[in-house]
């Protein structure tokens, strides 16, 4: 109640100050088209919006808890199914919105992109925390002849639970944003629709109270999913590491890049087919839709612009990045260790993640300006989200036990916080700085294309007003690509870490 009543102070202070050139409003501005004379059209819309993203989450939720345990239970599968699911979390959301509007209708399009905005939180998440059990537990129930499946029933998915909260926590504000980003592109209704056109007509007063009612939403579904998580750790634990693997010999570790440069191939191989025959058998026009040889084509003859795009955008990654992950390391830790800024900082975060990032962008661009330090702050946004929740969960996953331990031999706060709080959360912190990788790209991308000058998602932007199709299609490609290497990375990481720390 604090932190809302401190975000409720500085809005009304703003507002009535002018910030942003007007652009911020006080909270009786921005709630006044909600219960006003439109009040029947915001209903409508949220109500639109909020069953769009409940599907999506649902569907995209439901799809990646599948396929993390099927990576789990078929180790075979392992690889594949996790290069699909980087894939899928590579594929920009600017690219991807129009084109299933397209394919899928206004109605269910919304709904698609949600759903993939949701499935590599949940998928990440759900893979990490089947690799919660500690290795006795593995042990035994080896030793009793329990078959992989019921390893996984028995011991690896209920330890999995609080992990796959986490992932949900995440995905609820993402699942709206999917929806409203969708929404943004050409839906009938809903408060994607109302955002854009609140920003054509300069409306800052609809313009919030779209957002406010996203924030609303997104808010009220972390704190419900936050109490099922709270119950989770309750009876499971909140432990997360994964299992160690066993170093593989120097002719193992050669015959480990083959299988997986084989893989890659076959994947994308495939997935190049399946674009050929969908086009080729529906008929699609090259208007809506390139020919893979047309994309490739546009690649081969002009590889300098794809490169100078890659390397600003992987400069604007790095930095939203950095500027992510220490913002939202710093916020978990001041969080963790006073009360009262926990108070203040949880729910301004959750606020700043439910709201859609292109109704922030006419904010930052006020106060920051239209220059690169925009699309930054705009990239950071993502990145921070995942960061903070990750390693808040990190610093309240430490052993009652051990700090009984502590408290027992006279350990201060001090103490405790660096021998036993801060020790348990690393695995998830590094878990957090995976997930927020392997988004950091994509929300540099995102950035770009709503207010940026330079980068793939620049290229992108303009390519597709242009009816370029070739060269649009060719820059998210390029997205697709950079990020699955930024993701795969972030995953050895990850590994490493989780198999030295435990």
């Amino acid at each position: 109640m604090t932190g809302l009543a401190l975000i409720l102070a500085v809005w009304v202070w703003g507002g009535r100050a002018g910030w942003a050139s007007g652009m911020i409003v006080t909270p009786a501005e921005a709630i006044s088209p909600i219960v006003g004379d439109s009040r029947d059209v915001y209903f409508r819309s949220t109500r639109t919006t909020v069953w769009s993203a409940g599907r999506g989450l649902a569907i995209g939720g439901l799809l990646a808890f599948t396929a993390a345990l099927v990576a789990a239970s078929v180790p075979r599968l392992r690889g594949f199914v996790v290069r699909l699911a980087a894939i899928t979390n590579a594929a920009p959301w600017v690219a991807v919105a129009p084109c299933l509007l397209i394919v899928l209708g206004r109605d269910r399009g919304p709904v698609a992109v949600a759903a993939i905005a949701v499935f590599f939180f949940v998928f990440v998440s759900t893979s990490v925390g089947l690799g919660a059990a500690s290795p006795s537990v593995h042990d035994v129930a080896g030793a009793l002849g329990a078959s992989r499946f019921r390893r996984v029933w028995s011991v690896q998915l209920p330890a999995s639970w609080p992990s796959v909260a986490d992932g949900l926590k995440l995905a609820a504000p993402a699942s709206l944003a999917g929806a409203v980003f969708g929404e943004w592109y050409g839906a009938e209704r809903g408060l994607g629709v109302l955002l854009i056109t609140a920003m054509q007509g300069g409306r800052a007063d609809r313009l919030w109270a779209a957002s406010l009612l996203s924030a609303a939403c997104g808010l009220t579904a972390y704190g419900l999913l936050a109490a099922v998580r709270a119950l989770a750790v309750r009876r499971f634990g909140s432990e997360i590491a994964q299992q160690p693997a066993a170093a593989p010999h120097r002719h193992g570790r050669i015959r480990h890049m083959l299988t997986e440069t084989a893989a890659v191939a076959v994947l994308l191989g495939a997935l190049v087919a399946l674009w050929w025959t969908w086009v080729v058998v529906k008929d699609i026009s090259p208007i809506v839709v390139p020919r893979p040889s047309a994309v490739l084509d546009d690649l081969v003859a002009a590889p300098g612009d794809y490169l100078s795009a890659t390397l600003r955008t992987l400069w604007t990654a790095a930095i939203a990045l950095t500027i992510g992950t220490v913002l939202g390391l710093t916020a978990a830790l001041a969080a963790a260790r006073f009360e009262f800024l926990a108070g203040m900082t949880v729910p301004f975060v959750i606020v700043l993640a439910a709201t859609p990032l292109v109704a922030l962008f006419p904010l930052f661009a006020r106060v920051l300006g239209y220059n690169p330090t925009t699309v930054w702050a705009l990239a950071s946004v993502l990145v921070f989200y995942p960061i903070f929740v990750f390693s808040r969960s990190g610093l309240m996953a430490a052993s009652r036990s051990a700090l009984d331990i502590v408290n027992a031999l006279g350990g201060r706060g001090g103490v405790r916080f660096r021998r036993v709080i801060l020790p348990a959360a690393v695995p998830h912190i590094v878990s957090g700085f995976r997930i927020a990788s392997g988004s950091a790209v994509i929300a540099a991308v995102v950035g770009e294309s709503l207010i940026g000058r330079e980068g793939l998602g620049v290229e992108f932007a303009y390519a597709y007003r242009l009816l370029d199709l070739p060269r649009a299609f060719g820059a998210a490609i390029v997205v697709i690509a950079v990020s699955v290497l930024v993701f795969s990375v972030a995953g050895r990481l990850e590994r490493s870490v989780h198999t030295r720390w435990t």
